[in-house]
């Protein structure tokens, strides 16, 4: 085997208190994909952070071709050919693919960039690596796995020997994935060795040649990756047997048991939506971004605004001017974006919990909470969801993002709703807390209750949803029933209709 690309010798990282990162070890080869799994918190973001060189580690050495990193700052180790391609877009999206690529060096020909240059020298990098797009086109234009693609080939350009690819498959459909995929083999073949960091263990296991489980700050290597399934794999990140929760076929309900019908729904994203949730029903519903699959679940919680068309629950028509008007028709949304739009960062855990109950069931003569009734409430949802903190009393920031989540569900559901409409529910977090998550969910529909539910997470959508209903171009292009359907067949399905747009 050829010399160490890539070697951390154990390395550990202390944050006050807190170890973050024990001993961990880790060598990488030049060609090798290096598959980092584990929770949140678990210690991926501080190990690639170690070695990006963003801070230095509290003990242990970093070598790259054999020499020691831990004087180098992130711009020397970037010289050196270490370089992170983040989960989101670091492009710049106003400015051209060949801008892009010459970015902080544009080439100049008597004191003026010479664009004729940059243009030339760009279509030629461009179409040696596969991408055939015009150079002089803005990235803001690209596809999704053409903007993955010139992300990765700006590295190149700026000479990366070692590339770390943060979850680079997001939004992207089957083919774009499989498209990816081939185009990193492609340079791993020329010798660049990648570290992949994802949470979908099946294109893990598809695309690494090797793969180490970080769990609570240390690390453990996978070893005999050919016989090594997906459930073992959950099982190593959360260091425990994970039993996976599913919906049974004999609990989907019955067709015409319709809680809520939604009715020619048009706004400037949607066109012309009609569609139903049955009453104890898990409805997954499936779009790329900008689909109309979000904004259908933002405008049943009146958050986004309707042109015409009518919401009925009951068979009575609902005006969800405002998200309060939705909650008090008993319809409860989880956001995608926990942070902006979920967790209150200056609350502790249970004045998060009680704030969506302050103008209802904890609202006392004059005006006043009632606090001894909030905090027996907070006290019974950290029992039931399993929250982990030490009281109630902790801030919700010193919560892992699993538990963050739980909070967040708690308070939901404390507005007694008849529908609950998640926005992937367990996206970034660990394992664990999705399974608890996901048969809080199962366990609340069997009682009665409908839920919505948004997830590019496509076998857990599988194992809950009871229908499947797929949106694009702000339509509704099919619904169909979840029975025997694969994921193959899902995404086969999804990717026709955004191809037909």
């Amino acid at each position: 085997m050829t010399d160490a690309l890539l070697q951390v010798r154990g390395v550990s990282k202390v944050f006050g208190a807190t170890r973050a990162l024990s001993d961990a070890n880790l060598t990488i080869h030049p060609g090798e994909i290096h598959s980092l799994l584990g929770r949140n918190g678990a210690g991926k973001s501080t190990l690639v952070n170690i070695i990006a060189g963003i801070y230095p580690p509290t003990t242990g050495d970093v070598l790259f071709e054999g020499q020691d990193l831990r004087p180098l700052n992130i711009f020397a180790r970037q010289e050196l050919g270490i370089r992170l391609v983040p989960q989101h877009e670091n492009s710049f999206p106003d400015l051209t693919v060949a801008e892009n690529i010459f970015s902080g060096v544009l080439p100049t020909r008597r004191g003026l960039v010479d664009w004729k240059r940059i243009n030339h020298d760009a279509a030629e990098e461009l179409a040696a690596y596969g991408l055939h797009v015009d150079p002089r086109t803005p990235v803001r234009e690209l596809s999704s796995i053409d903007a993955r693609k010139l992300n990765i080939i700006r590295a190149m350009h700026s000479g990366a020997k070692l590339i770390i690819l943060d979850e680079p498959t997001t939004a992207l459909t089957n083919r774009e994935r499989a498209e990816l995929f081939e185009f990193v083999r492609d340079l791993k073949a020329m010798g660049t060795a990648f570290i992949f960091i994802s949470h979908y263990l099946g294109e893990v296991l598809e695309l690494s040649d090797a793969i180490s489980v970080l769990r609570d700050g240390r690390m453990y290597p996978v070893d005999d990756l050919e016989n090594v399934s997906e459930a073992h794999l959950a099982s190593l990140v959360a260091g425990e047997e994970v039993e996976l929760s599913r919906r049974q076929p004999d609990e989907a309900p019955p067709e015409g048991a319709d809680f809520l019908r939604a009715v020619d729904l048009h706004s400037k994203d949607l066109q012309g939506v009609s569609l139903s949730v049955r009453r104890g029903e898990i409805l997954g519903v499936i779009g790329f971004p900008g689909s109309g699959a979000r904004e259908f679940c933002r405008t049943l919680f009146g958050i986004e605004r309707l042109t015409s068309g009518t919401i009925l629950a009951d068979g009575q028509e609902l005006r969800l001017a405002s998200p309060a008007e939705a909650i008090r028709h008993g319809i409860a949304y989880i956001s995608y974006d926990r942070h902006r739009e979920g967790i209150m960062p200056t609350f502790d855990v249970n004045e998060n919990i009680g704030i969506s109950s302050y103008a209802g069931k904890l609202r006392r003569a004059g005006g006043f909470i009632d606090l001894a009734l909030r905090r027996s409430l907070a006290d019974s949802y950290r029992d039931a969801l399993k929250i982990r903190c030490n009281s109630v009393d902790d801030d919700i920031t010193s919560l892992s993002g699993g538990n963050q989540q739980k909070v967040i569900v708690s308070r939901l559901l404390n507005t007694d709703p008849r529908l609950l409409i998640l926005d992937e529910p367990t996206v970034g977090i660990d394992i664990k807390s999705r399974e608890e998550i996901i048969s809080t969910v199962l366990e609340l529909t069997r009682t009665g209750m409908s839920t919505i539910y948004l997830t590019n997470d496509y076998e857990e959508l599988l194992r809950v949803a009871d229908r499947l209903v797929f949106f694009d171009d702000g339509r509704v292009v099919s619904v169909l029933e979840n029975q025997g359907i694969t994921i193959d067949q899902l995404t086969a399905i999804r990717d026709r209709a955004k191809e037909a747009a």
